[in-house]
């Protein structure tokens, strides 16, 4: 029974493999028995984890913790991986139907999931670096699939320069074994706690930092992930943007847990309201659906750093369940635009038109999805909004500039919904299984919108009754924003003025951006001087 999570990781792995090896149609079908599979041990273990206190750590082989490879799970990894297991049997499902026969891409496929899972899981500096090294490497095979120009483009991209922000990590992990003689998170933890004010331990925290505003695309270091979302295949797009981009806030919780520093907390926050208002920002200015949501993930990413920079109360789990949900609806979404550039045979908004005449089921889900990120209630934004809101009460500043996030969201997605009406060409008919993993989203999207506060109450013990499901007054504020957003819309952004255009096309140079890196590393050091 302890051992399940050790099968969480090695059962895509040594399955991806068989259909690698077998490469035959038939045997590509062990993708479905390996998620099966997973989730009747995830759904075994969740009990025995529960009557472990809700901690598990365990050492593999007789190694000392020290130098041993060391496995954590806690109520924070216990969410992350089964949030991986279910975004993960949507994508296959999504895109088995069209790559059924692909037996490279399913192995690269479920050989990623085992890696991710083993990151969620790792209780050791080393294991982190080689495994985001793994992820990286994965990923970016994933990106480049279609072989195409810009691609292969992105892709390279995306690997030099999440290279490059590996390396801080890997300079701030060599810091911090010179100082502590181990690579154990916890013994780490318990050695550094009177030393947290020595300029090695805040060198390398800042470093590591550095990696994580890299991986998390971060402000200002985000250029590489709309370029690889875009490229990507829709499927790999939902599963970068949902899930995959997440490993960078993850490592971020982890990271502070062990070095309990509050120094930049508020330089996080504000790098948050930063980097959503950015995402905004350039989203507005997009003509392209994959540029916009991804984008979107930029912007969101924001929100939810904005909640787990206090590291503490109902911001970090307003935070983490926004994680939760944006990979859900953000999944969704990205399918969604997958199946309509496939039907209209182009990726501009201002091309795509009369979706609700023809596919008012897709039309509905998509619907679903833009409810969801825009915090409308009874929908599962709403939910984590709600709660990051509720934790930055006492502030009204702050509050507002979650509003402003908020709104300009919505003024993004006006602009968006463009695509319901109007008459287009139709040029291919999306398939039944990409429709049934995009109702399997939807549906999630509004069963979370109304039942999060019961199911954190049951599974966490975590009691939310302030939170309101089905609140007049948000409702009210929601439509009233709405009108707002509507109005802008048709006054500035419709327009598309010569600054949006000059928006749409900043394109920074890998040089730039490894500059754009370093002052990021300076700004962080100086923050912390002073």
């Amino acid at each position: 029974m302890e051992n399940i999570p050790i099968f969480l990781i090695f059962i895509p792995i040594f399955l991806g493999l068989i259909i690698y090896l077998i490469h035959n149609k038939k045997a590509n079908y062990l993708a479905f028995a390996s998620q099966i599979l997973m989730i009747v041990l995830f759904i075994i273990y969740y009990d025995y984890f529960v009557k472990l206190g809700r901690l598990h750590i365990f050492t593999l082989g007789l190694w000392n913790k020290s130098i041993g490879i060391t496995l954590l799970v806690d109520n924070i990894s216990i969410v992350f991986i089964a949030l991986t297991i279910f975004i993960w049997s949507i994508i296959i499902l999504y895109s088995f139907n069209k790559r059924s026969h692909e037996y490279k891409f399913l192995f690269f496929l479920l050989f990623l999931e085992g890696s991710f899972i083993a990151l969620l899981l790792s209780n050791d500096l080393f294991n982190i670096f080689v495994i985001l090294d793994i992820i990286t490497i994965l990923s970016t095979i994933l990106i480049v699939y279609k072989k195409d120009g810009f691609a292969v483009r992105a892709g390279l991209y995306y690997l030099a320069f999440n290279s490059v922000g590996i390396l801080f990590y890997l300079l701030g992990l060599i810091l911090l074994y010179s100082f502590t003689g181990t690579l154990n998170m916890d013994i780490i933890k318990f050695k550094i706690e009177f030393f947290k004010d020595t300029n090695i331990i805040k060198l390398s925290y800042v470093l590591i930092m550095a990696a994580v505003g890299v991986k998390s695309a971060l402000f200002p270091v985000y250029n590489w992930l709309p370029r690889a979302h875009s490229a990507a295949p829709s499927g790999i797009s939902a599963l970068l943007s949902g899930l995959l981009v997440k490993s960078g806030l993850y490592v971020f919780i982890r990271m502070n847990q062990m070095f309990n520093m509050d120094v930049l907390n508020d330089f996080f926050f504000l790098l948050g309201f930063l980097t959503g208002f950015l995402g905004v920002l350039f989203a507005l200015s997009q003509k392209d659906i994959k540029q916009i949501l991804a984008f979107h993930t930029i912007s969101q990413i924001g929100i939810m750093l904005m909640g787990v920079s206090a590291m503490e109360g109902e911001l970090l789990l307003g935070g983490i369940l926004h994680i939760f949900n944006h990979a859900i609806f953000k999944t969704l979404l990205f399918l969604a635009a997958g199946i309509l550039i496939n039907r209209y045979g182009t990726r501009r908004v201002t091309e795509i038109r009369g979706v609700f005449r023809d596919s008012p089921i897709l039309a509905i889900f998509i619907l679903v999805g833009i409810f969801s990120i825009t915090g409308a209630p009874l929908f599962n934004g709403y939910i984590s909004k709600s709660i990051i809101k509720h934790g930055l009460y006492a502030s009204s500043i702050k509050v507002n500039m979650l509003n402003l996030l908020n709104l300009g969201t919505m003024i993004s997605f006006v602009k968006f919904s463009q695509i319901f009406f109007g008459h287009s060409k139709v040029d291919k008919i999306p398939q039944k299984k990409s429709a049934i993993s995009i109702f399997i989203l939807a549906f999630t999207c509004v069963f979370l919108g109304l039942f999060s506060k019961a199911l954190m109450d049951i599974l966490f013990d975590i009691e939310l009754s302030y939170l309101q499901i089905f609140d007049i007054g948000y409702i009210i504020d929601y439509g009233i924003n709405l009108i707002i957003a509507f109005i802008i819309f048709k006054l500035l952004i419709e327009k598309d003025y010569k600054a949006i255009k000059k928006l749409r096309h900043i394109n920074l140079s890998f040089g730039s951006t490894n500059i754009m890196l370093l002052s990021f590393i300076v700004i962080m050091i100086i923050w912390i001087r002073f």
